[in-house]
């Protein structure tokens, strides 16, 4: 039996809910690495749509954003060197494809370390008073500028200014295995 599911509709599933949560959250980046792959903007968009297909069906995917994001990652990249393979047979390739194809995944322990991170900047966040995680994740996750998150929250852009250094400053302290403040 296979291991790929079919493709179901947004509403239907809620993994099919939060995988396309995910792949709309890191979309921008993934199509900025595919444009710098494959030059051609209407094929990194292509990549990309193929990258969501791929990925829906994918059938034991974990349900952490960290993996996710690397199976996107990992499956655009090999989606990639397939659409230049292709192009490369038939004639059809820039110079510029050719030496924009990356040489390594990252490597396993990297991605272990970068999990650990996020594991241990989440931790963080859950301590922090519930303003200054509210700022950071607006700031982080959504990119609003602090202007419009103190017009938001009703404080002052310095007050976010600071609420967001006391985040970054706690996280960097964890992630350092600091033990005093």
């Amino acid at each position: 039996m296979s291991d790929e599911r079919e493709p179901a509709t947004v509403g239907d599933d809620p993994r099919v809910t939060f995988l396309t949560g995910v792949f709309v959250r890191f979309q921008r980046s993934l199509l900025r690495y595919l444009r710098d792959l494959l030059v051609r903007r209407e094929d990194a968009e292509d990549v990309a749509q193929e990258t969501y297909v791929r990925l829906v069906r994918a059938g034991s995917l974990e349900q952490s954003e960290l993996h996710i994001r690397a199976f996107m990652f990992k499956a655009a990249t090999n989606l990639a060197y397939d659409r230049f393979r292709q192009r490369r047979s038939r004639g059809q390739h820039d110079d510029g494809e050719l030496a924009a194809l990356p040489d390594e995944t990252p490597a396993p322990e990297r991605i272990v370390a970068l999990e650990q991170a996020v594991a241990i900047v989440e931790q963080t966040l859950l301590a922090l008073p519930p303003r200054c995680r509210q700022v950071f994740l607006l700031r982080t996750s959504h990119d609003w500028s602090y202007e419009a998150i103190a017009e938001r929250l009703g404080v002052s852009k310095r007050t976010v200014e600071r609420e967001m250094q006391t985040a970054l400053e706690a996280c960097q302290r964890e992630l350092r295995g600091d033990e005093l403040p």
